[in-house]
């Protein structure tokens, strides 16, 4: 069943400073209005064009891409504005229909009087809230589900293990690489509920998502400034071609219909952070390369410098 919500405040218009209402003018205020409507108004202006889109949008998700072609989505009429040929554009916003917290997707459509779809764009996909864990004893800025733990006495790191590397400042653990199709797992939202995230490749055809559990740990008598991007950190394959650190911010999306994740223990490392003496950070980077690749080293240059060998 096509499920229709016809309520809207405002639309914003490309090309405009602002809100539909905002954007016009009093001089072309009148004549817009016999033109246009909006909401519930565009639905009873032009109801067999704003059904027509309706159905289109409904019988037609694969252009939505593959988080939302299989999702149960609802679908608002935002407005509807009449062009020439009796071709009406119906402006609508899109969103899964439960779990979505975030801004809508927007799209139009070009409409004839017969109700053939003569054009569709997509303007905004939807996207979720940021996903925001802040867990620790020091004040943390846009951290994203990373944990600190207080080392009330000062643990060495095994002797002889090439996984452990000290820089000027800090000591540098690096797991050894994991690779994943995608990656699932949970974790809270910006507002404290525990949902199931999920990170894809951009190309998912070819390539596949490697993570990197890192472990800092501040051996000084001072604060150590960190801020983990896309410079904080380079994976080297067996071709020695490097990888740069995603964005796991805003690659991160809701996952819809996952019944068990397949990185249960995945804590995603992005942001900026002030690490104090005898403190440390757990967290994973991501890096999306060619599937089946093998790693050689990863080399840190965040507020340090250090290379782990991988054997």
């Amino acid at each position: 069943v096509l499920t229709q919500v016809l309520h809207v405040l405002s639309v914003v218009v490309p090309n405009s400073n602002g809100p539909l209402e905002q954007w016009m003018t009093q001089d072309n205020r009148e004549t817009d209005s016999e033109t246009s409507a909006l909401g519930d108004e565009a639905t009873k202006r032009f109801p067999s064009q704003v059904r027509a889109a309706l159905e289109y949008a409904a019988s037609n998700k694969y252009e939505y891409g593959p988080r939302l072609r299989n999702a149960d989505l609802t679908w608002d009429v935002m407005s509807a504005e009449s062009m020439t040929n009796d071709i009406v554009r119906v402006r609508i916003e899109f969103a899964p229909t439960s779990g979505f917290r975030g801004d809508s997707g927007i799209e139009y459509m070009d409409v004839d009087a017969n109700g053939a779809i003569l054009a569709r764009r997509q303007i905004r996909t939807p996207k979720e809230n940021t996903p925001v864990v802040l867990v620790g004893i020091t004040a943390v800025s846009i951290i994203l589900a990373v944990v600190f733990i207080s080392l009330m006495t000062w643990l060495k790191p095994e002797a002889g293990d090439p996984l452990y590397v000290a820089g000027r400042t800090l000591w540098i653990r690096a797991e050894q690489p994991e690779s994943r199709q995608f990656i699932t797992y949970t974790g809270l939202d910006s507002e404290g509920d525990l949902r199931t995230w999920v990170i894809n490749p951009e190309n998912e055809s070819t390539n596949d998502l490697v993570y990197v559990q890192v472990s800092l740990f501040n051996e000084t008598s001072g604060s150590v400034n960190l801020v983990i991007d896309e410079e904080a950190a380079k994976l080297l394959d067996g071709d020695r071609t490097s990888y740069v650190p995603l964005n796991t911010i805003d690659r991160t999306h809701e996952a819809n219909g996952v019944d068990k994740v397949n990185s249960p223990d995945f804590k995603p490392m992005w942001g900026s952070l002030t690490l104090d003496e005898g403190e440390r950070v757990i967290g994973m980077l991501v890096f999306e390369l060619p599937e089946g690749s093998s790693f050689t080293e990863l080399r840190w240059s965040a507020s340090d410098s250090a290379v782990i060998k991988y054997q």
